[in-house]
């Protein structure tokens, strides 16, 4: 919380730009003023603001209070109106931890450990998820370490402990492609992960999980388990500050006034084994899991085979999967291994249809679909 002693010299930091920024952004207009000394501004409503250019007139700090007071409410406190001043466009996540210790203001260090970590991984990879449309992905969105890397970390607050962050709404470098702004669409996701996993649906195997539900989000959400059982809850709140947004067909401001509003989630005890049972699931679901890929035979017996027998042989495959590539073992009966061995021969291009073990390093095949030439054009060079 802002330390009231030293609140002249933090007002004095603010430079006049970002008032005049913060007050377009919501919504007001300049309207004019003196070079060097004020500037105007008015809302719909013709209230007017004056906003002081120059940070050596002796009354700055007074004045800039009073405008900045304007916008203080009761879930709005004057740190997070000075936080929205100097940074850009944010939504603001509050998880708040309330134990026996927090009470006064403070936690096990060896917890924050935990949470800070979890509470960065919940946001990335629910961004993740929102900017992919996937739960699974074999390698991290760029665009989701953009998002993470522009939150900002606030100051924690008394009466229990709270961990703070802000984060963009419209993060610089990402093209917003859902029609709401990457960084608004990523705080509804993690309301909607978080209130999916606070209620009893999530125990319910056949209850569809949220898009962006993936194993990471779930993992994170039970490493924000505090420890401590005895009276301890927690809550998780992001507060959407909605500024000015301009109607392009006749360029009116379609809100008035600083307007907010606010989701929040509050954990239940049962909120952090139900995410591990998640996690869990996703994590078994993802061990086997049918694929079409395709790739070429790097290694098989060097022996012709031989068809009068049943034994099986194992070919391993270097396939494509997303941007990477895996080594991929099965067996084939005699005929299939004919085959293969025809097509390692001249370095054709196959497709496999398997349901795979994904548990290794080196991917097998659980179950075989069909093992066939990427290019049916291919096995007339077999002759030649």
């Amino acid at each position: 919380m802002i330390n009231l002693s030293n609140l002249d010299a933090l007002i004095l930091s603010i430079d006049p730009s970002a008032i005049r920024q913060f007050l377009i952004r919501l919504g007001y207009s300049h309207e004019g003023g003196e070079q060097g000394v004020m500037d105007i501004f008015v809302d719909r409503k013709n209230e007017m603001i004056v906003v002081p250019s120059n940070r050596e007139f002796y009354d700055y700090s007074r004045r800039v209070l009073n405008i900045l007071d304007r916008f203080v409410t009761k879930q709005t406190p004057l740190d997070d109106v000075i936080a929205s001043v100097v940074l850009p466009g944010s939504d603001i996540v509050r998880y708040r931890v309330n134990t026996v210790d927090s009470t006064w203001g403070h936690i096990r260090f060896s917890y924050c450990q935990e949470a800070i970590p979890a509470l960065f991984t919940l946001l990335r990879s629910t961004a993740s998820g929102v900017l992919t449309g996937r739960t699974t992905y074999t390698r991290r969105p760029e665009n989701a370490n953009l998002f993470a890397n522009q939150c900002r970390f606030g100051q924690t607050e008394y009466g229990s402990f709270i961990l703070k962050i802000f984060c963009p709404t419209n993060p610089v470098g990402i093209e917003n492609q859902t029609g709401e702004p990457v960084g608004r669409a990523t705080m509804r996701a993690v309301i909607e992960n978080l209130a999916f996993l606070s209620s009893e649906r999530s125990e319910d195997p056949s209850e569809p999980l949220p898009p962006t539900l993936n194993k990471q989000v779930a993992g994170a959400v039970r490493r924000l388990d505090p420890g401590s059982q005895l009276g301890s809850f927690a809550d998780f709140q992001v507060k959407y500050i909605v500024g000015a947004e301009i109607n392009s067909e006749y360029r009116q401001i379609q809100y008035e006034r600083f307007i907010e509003s606010t989701s929040e989630v509050e954990f239940d005890p049962f909120v952090y084994s139900r995410a591990e049972s998640i996690a869990n699931r996703l994590t078994k679901s993802l061990e086997y899991e049918r694929e079409v890929l395709r790739g070429f035979i790097t290694t098989l017996h060097k022996d012709r085979p031989a068809l009068d027998t049943d034994q099986s042989h194992e070919i391993t495959l270097d396939v494509k999967f997303g941007t990477s590539r895996r080594n991929l073992r099965l067996r084939l009966l005699p005929a299939q291994y004919s085959e293969a061995f025809k097509w390692q021969s001249k370095n054709l291009e196959v497709i496999v249809d398997a349901l795979i073990d994904k548990r290794g390093r080196s991917w097998s095949v659980a179950r075989l679909f069909n093992l066939r030439l990427a290019n049916p054009e291919d096995s007339a060079t077999l002759f030649d």
